[in-house]
């Protein structure tokens, strides 16, 4: 039938002009799981009996999915069934058939809808890797036969309007400066971002979001803490430099984390300076090595990289190299190691080469 769009669907919703068939997924899984509820809500009721709601797991057989799917509605308009993250690298090429099969001829009383809330297996993109085929598959035929609805992580302009609209909900005024510095440090994934906002509302308690409470309340997430770590080692604060890396250890942030993120950030720091030297731009790298949304990224990048040559970067990124392999092979102790990095950093980035 077809594949709408987030605004398509939610008219749907509104309608309540439902299809029989729904896919659900996406990066942003705050949407996949509200437009889910949302769907199930409308086909089969707020409060929906046993007998008209069934809910599947991810490894329910498709002789199970099709028993439900084919039972009649009791007490509403729809039988409603939803599969969860339904695992389609399992099927075989007949199990594939038998699907198409059944849902080209899908009963008229029911809405069988699968729903990825978290499963990450779901690239769609043509040469991505295998593991991501039988659901391109499930794809194919949900499409042909029902709708099917993708929702993608949102930009950072798109994001302030929502938690702007948030905190107006909550009764509090949020300006889109400070909206901007929630997600600079939580990040955009929207569970987060929801959870924080909802702190926030509740401390304003129906007063404005101020720059305070959200340096008082709002927690970084992993990678702004990392990030803000490389910044320190970047202008060579020694007290910052430790501070933050003391601080991430009390999270209990695991070592390959801390050096995935901060090996990220040289990495940014090192294509620049390369680009730059040739004649390119960030927009070049970020198409190069898609970067996609975080270009942003890249503009950091290339002021930090103008510090240093492009022979300093690489002596740090050969010793970030040295360390992963230390942490990989070595019995020595993860803390241990780390701190002697940063301290190895440090000393590069003081030279001021």
């Amino acid at each position: 039938m077809a594949k709408l769009t987030e605004q398509e669907f939610r008219k749907e919703l509104t309608t309540g002009k439902l299809n029989n068939l729904y896919l659900i997924y996406g990066d942003e899984k705050y949407l996949v799981k509200k437009y889910t509820e949302q769907l199930c809500g409308k086909a089969a009721g707020k409060k929906p009996s046993d007998f008209d709601f069934i809910r599947l797991g991810s490894t329910a057989p498709l002789e199970e999915i099709f028993a439900a799917s084919e039972q009649l509605p009791v007490f509403s308009k729809h039988k409603c069934v939803l599969v969860s993250d339904f695992n389609a690298e399992t099927l075989s090429e007949n199990d594939i058939k038998l699907l198409e099969e059944f849902l080209s001829d899908i009963s008229h009383d029911t809405i069988l809808i699968f729903s990825m809330p978290t499963a990450s297996n779901t690239d769609t993109k043509k040469g991505s890797d295998k593991k991501g085929g039988k659901f391109r598959k499930l794809l194919s035929v949900v499409e042909k036969h029902g709708a099917v609805i993708e929702l993608p992580k949102r930009g950072d302009i798109a994001l302030e309007k929502v938690i702007v609209s948030w905190a107006e909900q909550g009764g509090c005024k949020l300006d889109k400066i400070n909206a901007s510095k929630i997600i600079s440090l939580c990040g955009t994934d929207m569970t987060t971002l929801r959870n924080e906002l909802d702190k926030l509302i509740a401390y304003a308690d129906n007063s404005e979001i101020t720059d305070q409470m959200i340096k008082l309340l709002v927690v970084k997430n992993t990678e702004t803490r990392i990030y803000a770590l490389s910044d320190c080692i970047i202008r060579n604060d020694i007290n910052g430099a430790y501070k933050q890396l003391f601080g991430l250890f009390e999270q209990n942030e695991r070592s390959e984390m801390i050096l995935s993120v901060l090996s990220s950030a040289f990495i940014d720091m090192y294509r620049m300076r390369v680009a730059l030297e040739s004649g390119k731009t960030a927009s070049v790298v970020a198409v190069d090595f898609k970067y996609g949304r975080r270009e942003f990224i890249l503009k950091n990048a290339q002021n930090n990289s103008s510090k240093y040559s492009i022979q300093t970067l690489r002596e740090i990124l050969d010793i970030i190299l040295r360390t992963d392999l230390k942490l990989k092979s070595s019995a020595a102790d993860n803390r241990i190691i780390l701190e002697t990095l940063i301290s190895r950093l440090l000393i590069v980035t003081g030279k001021k080469s």
